[in-house]
């Protein structure tokens, strides 16, 4: 049996038991989480902290059995809650090694990435209403609040933490008790935000505002522009005037610039905005990283390095209505199109070198990007996004550890293994996470690496923009941008694709409906019915305009679906691709550890059902 229909019998499963999970845990009081003595936060009381009850509506729905991001997203929440170390405050493992014998999770300061997992665990919860192990949201909320220090900052302690000095980047004095990053505290902004609009506690906004007020305490101020000299302040230290940044310290700013628009949004706080503009202006004008047309100065540097600062940006300019600073980041976007080794599948490279591995915070990136330009009106990107996520970015989320054991069945059994590591069950709490090296045919591309957890964190955040962006509904105008499966409050959308071109949307609100079609059809060639029936459709661009629906109504698209063969030149190797749709059912050569595009069942006309569980959640997030 091929690698993907174990996988595709697993997820059910593992589902179903999140599933009922999520009930239980529903009618249960608060979950009591672990908390460590041995770690020293600023503030040491342990504030009462409200969980979000993420409503909905819960009900089964046979459906096809295709991409369902749904099903992604609580298969993610066991990639972030997983990788947590409970003795520690349930601080992540920053990277796992699988091709060692026995797989491994190791603690560095580059644990600090935890907070991207912090912003995409509640999103996830959003979007499959799995309440699992929410004693790990609990802790990392109560975290927030023992580490914000007298000038509103968050303050990371080392005491009970002495990983931190592995790893760092940047300096920690020896005598240091406490640090701050700037990139760590405006990162965290964005989780703070959605804490904020899910529960509706107050202390968010405040926790919230006295972190915005610190950064722009810190920062160096130019009137029109403004930037930070490092990344590691100790408390009451603030940027040196008189230093310039280096590139990374100007790229790592770029989640600043975008946790502080994300945090404007939620709130309204103008000085957050601000700060945000003048940091962007810095990153765009000054910072050395791009050009006058967005082109990167320095390729051979983190391809990922210079997506975050555009996505920064875009935030920034699409919450403050900067329509030539969206422009600039369309003309950094389209220059990452030419500077990918593969638009066809979207991969990514960690860095601009013919050889490099994919990396998923870059394939991740670029599908945010592509989707908020599209919706800021400054290009139509949906197509590449549909390929982007139907490819590199599925595949590289990991979807069972089956595999593992026979990869390492031969090697010899370490007993030195790295100080601060876990070797518990490593693969199987992996599971969900996103591959840090995927090549265009294995998930494992890279020797001795598996993930790095900025990628799963990144990846499941990426999850929830795909799955927010299938549909939209606006004034009871409703649009279906994506052909994915996703129920909604307004609509249920079951996608045939790519067993065949068939889109039912089961419509539950009355509605303008329009539904795009992939770039691979042909206007000439869809039908449509209503109930049954056959309906007349005219057009705007690629959307099939329905028109007037009511509730009940199911409406029917096809439309022609056939395999083509390519070959795209990755990583100095050719691949023979071919693709259904946009979906790529084989690929030659196969990988050798976790082979990629395990999709035979795909190529087939009729395509297999399942039984789903279906949530809509009360409380949406516009993020």
């Amino acid at each position: 049996m091929k690698r993907q229909s174990r996988f595709s019998l697993l997820i059910p499963a593992v589902l179903a038991a999140m599933s009922m999970l999520a009930c239980s845990c529903a009618g249960e009081s608060r979950p009591e989480p672990k908390r460590s003595t041995a770690i020293k936060y600023i503030n040491m009381e342990v504030p009462k902290i409200v969980l979000p009850e993420y409503k909905g509506k819960r009900y089964e729905a046979q459906v096809p059995d295709t991409l369902d991001m749904a099903d992604r997203a609580a298969l993610g929440i066991n990639g972030l809650v997983g990788v947590t170390d409970p003795d520690a405050d349930y601080e992540i493992y920053w990277i796992a090694a699988f091709q060692c014998n026995p797989p491994h999770m190791v603690h560095d300061f580059n644990d600090h990435v935890q907070i991207k997992f912090m912003e995409a665990l509640p999103l996830m919860r959003v979007v499959s209403g799995s309440r699992e192990r929410e004693e790990v949201d609990l802790r990392w909320m109560e975290t927030i609040m023992q580490m914000q220090g007298p000038n509103g900052l968050l303050y990371q302690p080392v005491v009970g933490r002495p990983w931190t000095r592995l790893g760092v980047y940047g300096d920690i004095p020896k005598d240091a008790e406490q640090f701050t990053e700037p990139y760590f505290n405006g990162r965290l902004l964005g989780a703070i935000a959605i804490y904020y609009e899910l529960t509706g506690d107050e202390r968010w906004k405040e926790v919230g505002k006295r972190i915005v007020d610190g950064l722009a305490a810190v920062v160096v101020d130019k009137g029109e522009y403004a930037y930070y000299t490092k990344a590691v302040y100790v408390m009451n230290e603030v940027s040196d005037p008189n230093t310039v940044p280096d590139k990374w310290t100007t790229m790592m700013s770029g989640w600043i610039v975008q946790g502080l628009a994300q945090f404007y949004k939620a709130t309204g706080y103008k000085p957050a905005l601000t700060l945000s503009g003048k940091l962007a202006r810095h990153i765009r004008f000054i910072g050395g990283i791009f050009d006058a047309e967005g082109r990167f100065t320095d390729i051979v540097m983190h391809f990922h390095g210079h997506l975050y600062p555009l996505l920064g940006m875009l935030e920034y300019a699409a919450a403050a209505g900067d329509w030539d600073m969206i422009q600039f980041t369309r003309k950094g976007f389209e220059y990452g199109i030419v500077n990918m080794h593969s638009s066809t599948v979207g991969f990514s490279p960690e860095v601009i070198d013919p050889e490099a591995c994919s990396e998923i915070c870059g394939v991740a990136d670029m599908i945010a990007l592509g989707l908020k330009l599209s919706l800021a009106g400054a290009g139509d990107y949906w197509d590449d996004v549909d390929r982007w996520t139907r490819n590199q970015f599925a595949e590289g989320q990991l979807m069972s550890a089956d595999w593992v054991p026979k990869m390492i069945k031969d090697l010899p059994l370490r007993t030195d293994l790295p100080p601060y590591a876990c070797a518990d069950n490593v693969a199987e709490r992996c599971v969900g996470g996103f591959a840090g090296w995927p090549t265009a045919n294995d998930w494992h591309g890279r020797e001795g690496g598996a993930i790095m957890q900025c990628c799963t964190g990144n990846g499941t955040r990426a999850i929830y923009y795909v799955w927010e962006n299938i549909l939209a509904y606006d004034k009871g105008k409703l649009k279906v941008n994506l052909l994915l499966n996703r129920a909604s409050p307004w609509a249920d959308v079951e996608s045939y694709v790519p067993y065949q071109g068939r889109v039912d949307v089961r419509v539950k609100t009355r509605c303008d409906l329009s539904i795009r079609i992939p770039e691979w059809v042909q206007a000439k060639d869809v039908s449509c019915k209503v109930n049954g029936k056959d309906h007349p459709l005219s057009w705007n661009g690629r959307y099939a305009i329905v028109g007037k629906s009511r509730p009940g109504n199911v409406v029917t698209l096809r439309f022609p679906i056939f395999e083509r063969t390519t070959t795209v030149h990755i990583q100095k190797k050719d691949y023979r691709l071919i693709l259904k749709g946009n979906d790529v059912v084989h690929i030659d050569p196969e990988g050798k550890n976790c082979p990629l595009y395990q999709r035979e069942h795909y190529r087939s006309s009729t395509p297999r059902m399942r039984k789903a569980q279906r949530f809509v959640a009360d409380n949406l997030i516009q993020w």
